[in-house]
C-alpha cells in the first residue's frame, strides 16, 4: 500500500516535473545544412556537440573516397550533396552526387558540365561551387554557368538553364566558384552578363524575377542578412559590396573597395550587427575591410570602418561572434601554404587579437558557440572563441594522407544533428559529435512532498563532467511559458554513475 501511494504521489507531481530538465541549451531538431556555409549563410549552427574529443568519437562513422574538387557540402533529408570531377568515357566531367548520410554510399550522380579548368588548384582541381538544397530539390551552378534544378532523391534534371545562352553571361578566369543562394522561392546569383548582372530567378522554373546593377562577378557566394531590421542580399562584386532588396532588386547601398580587383576574390561577406566584412587576397594586392551600414530617414549609408592589406584571405570566410572575426588568414604576400594562420580580429577596429600558425586554407564553423575548424592538412580542431587568448579544446585527424597536389582540405565543413561532415579533394568523412538527449526518470518520493530527481542520457551513455556543469533543473506550472521564465531549482546537483541527481525537491 505504501509503495502504491508513493507511485500515485509521484504521478500526481509528474505534471509539473515533466519537461523540467534543461541543459545550457535545450535539444531541438537540428536544421539541415542546406546551403554553402549553412542555412543562415554565416557558418553558424545551434547544434549541441560533444566537446570531449577523445576515444571513439574521433573514429569516422564513415570515410569514403571522392574524386577531385574543392567545393563543399550540403546535407538534407538524410543525404549529402557535393560536386566532383569524374572521368566518363575518357572525358573529364563535372558531376553532382548525392550520398547516403548513413554510410556515405553514392545514391546517384548527374553530369552538369565539362570539367575544364585553367589553374588555381592543382592536379586535384575540380568544381568549386557547392549545391544548394530547397524544398526537396538540389540547385547546382556549374563552373561554366549552367544552372540546374535536380530531384534530391534520384538526381533527375527538373530544369536547366545555360546562363551564357539565356543572358549572354561570360565566364571569368578560374571559372565560377559562387554557389546558388536561395530564399523564399528565389535564386540569387551574379550572371556576369554585362548589364543588370545581379539576378533573382524563380526556383520553380528558372524564370527571371528581376535583374539589377552592372557589376562584374567574382568567385564569392552572396549572402542574405538582416541589417536595421531590413532583409537584404549582399554581393561582393569586382568593384565593391552591393546590397539589394531581395524581392525587387532595388539598390539599398554600395561600399566601394579601396583596392582594384585582381585575379580572384572568393570569400563571402560576413555581417555582424550593422558591420559588413569582406576580404581579397594580399597576394593579389587586395585586402580586408569592414563597412558600417546605417539606415537614417529612409536613406542608407555605408561608411568604411577600417581597411588593411594584411591580414587578408584568399577565399576562407571567417565567422563573427560577439563582435570578433575568427578565420583563416594569410601571412603577408605569400599565403598559399598550410602555414596560413587562424586569427581573431576585432571587427570594429581591425586589431588582430591573436594568431596561430599552421591552419592553412581550410574552413571554419561556429557550432554550439565553439569554433570548429578544418585545417588544410585534414585536422578537425575545437577552439574556444575568446578574443583574449587562443584556447584549443580538442583536435584529431579527420581526413588522412594529406598531400598538397592531390589531397588537401580546401573545403568548408558542414554539420547537422551533431554530425560533422568534412571533405578534401580525395576523401569525404562523417564524425558523430552529437550530444545524447537527456531524459528525466520518474520522480522518486522521498517523504511527504519531497522527491528525488535523476536525469540521464537517453542512450545510456554517461554524462561527462563538462556537460554536468551546464545542467540545471527547472519547473513550471505552465509549460507554455518561455523556458527562461521557468523556476530554477536550487537543490544541489550531484553527478554519480554517469547520471545527474538532486534530492529532496519540495513538491509543494
Amino acid at each position: 500500500m505504501k509503495a502504491a501511494f508513493a507511485t500515485c504521489a509521484a504521478k500526481r507531481h509528474l505534471t509539473w516535473l515533466i519537461g523540467g530538465l534543461l541543459v545550457a541549451r535545450l535539444a531541438s531538431s537540428a536544421a539541415d545544412w542546406t546551403q554553402y556555409r549553412g542555412p543562415n549563410h554565416d557558418g553558424t549552427s545551434s547544434d549541441r556537440i560533444n566537446k570531449q574529443w577523445s576515444g571513439s568519437i574521433t573514429n569516422p562513422v564513415w570515410l569514403v573516397p571522392v574524386t577531385n574538387g574543392p567545393c563543399s557540402l550540403t546535407i538534407s533529408g538524410g543525404r549529402v550533396f557535393t560536386q566532383i570531377r569524374r572521368t566518363i568515357d575518357d572525358i573529364d566531367k563535372e558531376v553532382c552526387v548525392g550520398l547516403s548520410a548513413t554510410d556515405g554510399s553514392e545514391l546517384w550522380s548527374t553530369t552538369v558540365d565539362d570539367a575544364i579548368y585553367d589553374g588555381g588548384v592543382g592536379f586535384d582541381d575540380g568544381p568549386r561551387s557547392t549545391p544548394s538544397i530547397d524544398g526537396g530539390f538540389v540547385y547546382v551552378l556549374s563552373s561554366y554557368l549552367n544552372l540546374y534544378r535536380l530531384n534530391a532523391t534520384n538526381g533527375a534534371i527538373i530544369w536547366q538553364q545555360d546562363l551564357k545562352t539565356v543572358y549572354g553571361s561570360t565566364v571569368i578566369g578560374w571559372q565560377n566558384a559562387a554557389s546558388p543562394l536561395i530564399e523564399n522561392g528565389l535564386i540569387y546569383l551574379n550572371a556576369n552578363c554585362g548589364v543588370s548582372t545581379l539576378l533573382a530567378l524563380h526556383t520553380s522554373d528558372g524564370s527571371l524575377a528581376w535583374r539589377s546593377q552592372d557589376e562584374a562577378m567574382t568567385h564569392s557566394t552572396p549572402i542574405l542578412a538582416t541589417i536595421d531590421a531590413v532583409r537584404q542580399v549582399i554581393f561582393a562584386t569586382q568593384t565593391g559590396l552591393v546590397s539589394l532588396n531581395p524581392q525587387s532588386g532595388n539598390l539599398l547601398w554600395k561600399s566601394n573597395y579601396p583596392f582594384n580587383y585582381s585575379t580572384s576574390l572568393a570569400a563571402s561577406p560576413v555581417v555582424h550587427s550593422n558591420m559588413v566584412f569582406i576580404t581579397g587576397a594580399h597576394a593579389y594586392n587586395m585586402g580586408t575591410l569592414v563597412a558600417q551600414v546605417a539606415l537614417t530617414n529612409n536613406a542608407w549609408t555605408a561608411t568604411r570602418l577600417w581597411y588593411t592589406n594584411n591580414p587578408a584571405s584568399h577565399w576562407m570566410t571567417p565567422v563573427a561572434y560577439q563582435g570578433y572575426l575568427y578565420g583563416l588568414f594569410g601571412i603577408q604576400f605569400f599565403d598559399a601554404t598550410p602555414a596560413t594562420q587562424l586569427k581573431c580580429i576585432d571587427m570594429r577596429t581591425g586589431q588582430v587579437k591573436w594568431s596561430v600558425d599552421n591552419f592553412g586554407h581550410g574552413g571554419i564553423m561556429l557550432v554550439d558557440n565553439q569554433l570548429v575548424v578544418l585545417t588544410e592538412i585534414g585536422d578537425l580542431v575545437l577552439v574556444k572563441p575568446d578574443p583574449n587568448v587562443y584556447t584549443e579544446l580538442g583536435r584529431f585527424q579527420a581526413i588522412p594522407d594529406y598531400f598538397g597536389d592531390t589531397n588537401k582540405c580546401w573545403n568548408s565543413p558542414a554539420i547537422t544533428d551533431g554530425r560533422v561532415y568534412v571533405r578534401s579533394t580525395s576523401f569525404l568523412a562523417c564524425y558523430d559529435l552529437s550530444m545524447p538527449n537527456l531524459k528525466l526518470d520518474p520522480p522518486q518520493l522521498a517523504s511527504a512532498n519531497k522527491f528525488h530527481l535523476t536525469a540521464r542520457t537517453a542512450n545510456g551513455s554517461p554524462i561527462d563532467s563538462n556537460r554536468f556543469a551546464g545542467i540545471e533543473f527547472r519547473t513550471s506550472t505552465n509549460p507554455a511559458l518561455p523556458l527562461a521564465q521557468w523556476i530554477r531549482l536550487t537543490n544541489g546537483l550531484v553527478l554519480t554513475n554517469g547520471a545527474v541527481r538532486t534530492t529532496k525537491v519540495d513538491g509543494t
